[in-house]
């Protein structure tokens, strides 16, 4: 199970990308992040903002409804378009682009944000390119916010347990359950092994399987990535916001500046 390759964005955001906005879509979690996301922004005086890996487009939407001027950029076909067809019903003009996190070039921004674990998908040199890149995508004095679990949270006792989840949902006539469990490597790379049910109404059951892998960090680590790289690191948090613990927190949000 440790063979399995890091560092491929997998192809699951394009052939699946509905279950992942099925299961993600105005869920707690999210309006918590998006919350947690807009306090930052405001604390900072945020107007624009780039979101290099917006899905299918949660803090997109979210941001722009609050008055933020909101560019959106995603690798994953799937995800983009399904964040197109969600713009095109609720009237919203914004055009999505396609590019990868790590060398897409669209301008000066005071905000830059990779949401939902997004650079865990990259190895460490992946991610190191990413934080150059985003580097020249900001105004001098811009600053950085993304967030990924914490690897301190992860290894201690049995808390990869609390990482497995099972979701049922109900979308129209058709019935979505996923199952989720995971384990850790030596490396601190998360790996997923995830099933999907899908049936609508008495029809046949369908069911698909993937394997996700993401790279986890420390918030030490993070920290040395993040100055090594120009940043200057303003603070760390859990994903409601409240107060950073190395074993307590699953999600590290960060604050960095340029």
């Amino acid at each position: 199970m440790t063979n399995i390759r890091h560092g491929k964005i997998p192809d699951w955001y394009n052939k699946d990308s509905k279950y992942e906005e099925a299961i993600n879509e105005d869920s707690p979690n999210s309006r918590t992040t998006n919350r947690t996301i807009e306090k930052i922004l405001k604390k900072y005086k945020v107007k624009t903002v780039l979101d290099l890996t917006c899905g299918t487009g949660s803090q997109v939407f979210w941001l722009l409804k609050r008055g933020y001027q909101v560019t959106g950029s995603d690798i994953s076909r799937g995800m983009l378009k399904i964040a197109e067809k969600k713009a095109k019903k609720e009237k919203i003009n914004i055009k999505f682009l396609r590019g990868d996190m790590r060398t897409i070039n669209v301008g000066k921004f005071d905000a830059a944000i990779t949401i939902f674990n997004a650079i865990g998908h990259l190895t460490k040199a992946g991610f190191e390119k990413t934080m150059r890149n985003i580097h020249s995508n900001l105004h001098d004095g811009g600053i950085y916010i993304f967030d990924i679990l914490n690897l301190s949270y992860a290894q201690d006792g049995d808390n990869i347990k609390k990482l497995s989840y099972e979701i049922i949902k109900t979308l129209g006539k058709t019935k979505i359950r996923t199952i989720q469990h995971s384990i850790i490597n030596n490396e601190g790379i998360l790996i997923s092994y995830t099933t999907h049910y899908e049936q609508e109404d008495s029809g046949k059951l369908k069911t698909s399987k993937n394997v996700i892998t993401l790279q986890l960090y420390t918030a030490k680590e993070l920290k040395a990535m993040l100055v090594r790289n120009g940043f200057k690191v303003l603070g760390q948090y859990a994903i409601d916001g409240s107060k950073f613990s190395k074993k307590k927190t699953e999600r590290i949000v960060t604050v960095a500046k340029k």
